[in-house]
């Protein structure tokens, strides 16, 4: 049989990362940006650093390079010849053998062995090595591998000092034992978390004496994006402040300059806020909304749908009055005034809102720019809808030049806020938050990702999930219980009518349609309500700017991913300019 490894080197691999292939399987992955623009394959792939360890293993980190885009992600990969060869006994299942089969790059290639003086057509399968606990083992509890990293450009820290409480230092314990005594464990892998730009696995421990026992459990996560990391050092912050809301770090694996992997607490959870939210939201529409044929006007009795939202929401109503606290504690978490990238700052306001105008009308201007590039989709190019992106251009120069205060105070945030950003636990009737991922928002630059801003950025964020929960949850309505079998209409022609285009007949789809409307409206308001507690001091006319902001980024983003969403963050831009 003929070893992988007797012939796989650099230059062979720059190759296959150049072919359309290996392009195209890049393209496919979650945590691959910029997916419309590169769908053409007319970009490079360069190996900007390469290390092959442990026989299996190459840790790469590639540049993805075109005339006016690039960008660098870390990439480990596993080749394999037989799958069977790199499972632990605990992977070794039929579904996670496709699992790791669907992650598997395989091309054919023609070699030629100087020794046999003859070519052979050799099938390469390269994994993504994450998806695999041969990988972990090998980055983590190798005693041998680990005491040659700096050979390798690798460097693990471990934060054992920070931790004082006694389950934390079992935690941080038995990492360091399971690396010192690997053939005492076995380990399980799965992945967690939804779409994101990380691979995010959950690592079990069992020591082989207790098999059925686990002894400890870690979030590991792969920073996909190679670049200088933020999430590390906040975390770090939030341990430093005993701020007991978001997971701890308990040590991270630099691949040359850059933080690549983080080991962190594995918080137990039911799932995201926003689940609360959208289940009961939509479990209400169901049962309130039993037969679209009816006559639903009662829906616009103000105090009527009050009582309702009461009795179908009380979950959601709880949780909205405990979340402005737990974020106003997550705040003041964030400041370590010893730290400057995490001290709180006094600005000059006209300076610092004129340069970050800039940054936002730049983001109007580039929208109306892919907007144009998409006229065979109706709503993309309606006059309707550029006006609007130019009455937000006004609104965003009024606020900058209005604005009343002389200063701002600026801080380190979270800067990605939102409901799926924090996980929820409930424990014999109360409810336990989490927040997570501190890289900030992926559409943002680093320098922008640094900077400090008022804590109504984060609020302004957060208040968007609920535009956003109430837009999609009334798209699904439309499509479950509005669309008939026979028509050929999408929701967001149903939701671009109901706001755009006013007929002279109402039909009694559209009149249901208002009624609904008017309920989800007040249901948001609640929620606004509740989450804004007096307690909690803010600037309403930052949150109306920043929420513009975050819509405005939403915008960009469906329309590059998710063409079929485009309508949400529109809608969201409607309402704030109407109230406005």
């Amino acid at each position: 049989m003929i070893r992988m490894n007797s012939f796989i080197d650099k230059n062979l691999l720059q190759q296959v990362l150049n072919s359309n292939e290996f392009k195209g399987w890049l393209l496919s992955r979650e945590w691959f940006g910029n997916k419309t623009n590169l769908a053409s394959l007319a970009f490079a792939v360069s190996i900007n650093h390469y290390e092959f360890i442990s026989n299996r293993i190459f840790l790469l980190v590639i540049e993805i390079n075109t005339q006016s885009y690039v960008k660098n992600y870390f990439l480990p990969l596993i080749y394999y010849e037989n799958l069977q060869e790199i499972l632990e006994e605990r992977e070794n299942v039929s579904e996670n053998i496709v699992k790791l089969t669907e992650n598997t790059f395989s091309k054919k290639l023609a070699i030629y062995f100087h020794d046999k003086k003859e070519e052979d057509i050799i099938t390469l399968n390269l994994l993504e090595a994450e998806y695999c606990a041969f990988f972990w083992r090998k980055i983590l509890f190798d005693k041998k591998l680990s005491e040659n990293f700096p050979l390798h450009s690798l460097y693990l820290t471990l934060y054992s000092e920070q931790f004082e409480d006694e389950r934390n230092m079992r935690n941080v314990q038995s990492l360091i034992e399971a690396a010192l005594y690997p053939d005492r464990y076995e380990f399980s892998l799965k992945q967690i978390g939804g779409t994101t730009t990380n691979l995010l696995f959950q690592i079990n421990i069992f020591n082989k004496k207790t098999p059925d026992k686990r002894v400890s459990s870690f979030v590991l996560k792969s920073y996909k994006s190679y670049s200088p990391g933020l999430e590390t050092k906040s975390l770090y912050v939030l341990v430093k402040n005993d701020f007991p809301n978001a997971p701890k770090i308990y040590g991270t694996i630099r691949f040359y300059e850059n933080e690549v992997i983080g080991i962190l607490q594995n918080m137990e959870n039911k799932g995201n806020l926003g689940d609360i939210y959208w289940n009961e939201l939509t479990k209400m529409l169901n049962q309130i909304i039993t037969d679209i044929n009816a006559d639903y006007s009662f829906l616009q009795d103000k105090e009527l749908v009050s009582n309702i939202i009461k009795q179908n929401c009380k979950e959601t109503l709880l949780v909205s009055k405990q979340i402005g606290l737990e974020i106003k504690k997550l705040h003041k978490a964030l400041i370590l005034p010893e730290i400057a990238q995490y001290s709180k700052e006094v600005v000059n306001s006209r300076e610092f809102l004129e340069n970050h105008n800039k940054k936002l009308l730049k983001i109007v201007t580039k929208i109306q720019n892919n907007m144009k590039r998409r006229e065979k989709v109706a709503f993309y190019t309606s006059p309707k809808i550029q006006a609007i992106l130019i009455d937000i251009q006004d609104i965003l120069e009024r606020y900058h030049s209005e604005f009343g205060a002389e200063n701002i105070k600026i801080q380190p945030l979270h800067q990605d806020l939102h409901m799926q950003k924090i996980l929820y636990n409930k424990v014999n009737g109360a409810y336990d938050f989490c927040f997570i991922d501190f890289e900030g928002d992926p559409q943002i630059p680093l320098e922008e990702k640094k900077q400090k801003f008022p804590i109504e950025k984060d609020l302004g964020s957060f208040l968007r999930s609920l535009s956003y929960i109430k837009f999609d949850a009334l798209l699904n309505f439309i499509e479950k219980r509005l669309i008939g079998k026979d028509e050929y209409r999408v929701p967001e022609e149903f939701l671009f009518s109901l706001y755009f285009r006013k007929a002279a007949q109402i039909s009694k789809k559209d009149k249901v349609l208002e009624s609904v409307l008017y309920l989800l409206n007040h249901w948001e308001r609640s929620m606004m309500n509740k989450i804004f507690d007096k307690t909690i001091k803010v600037n309403f006319t930052l949150i109306n700017y920043f929420t513009i902001e975050r819509a405005l980024h939403e915008l960009d983003y469906e329309l590059l991913y998710r063409p079929n969403k485009l309508i949400i963050p529109i809608l969201g831009l409607k309402e704030l300019i109407d109230r406005i």
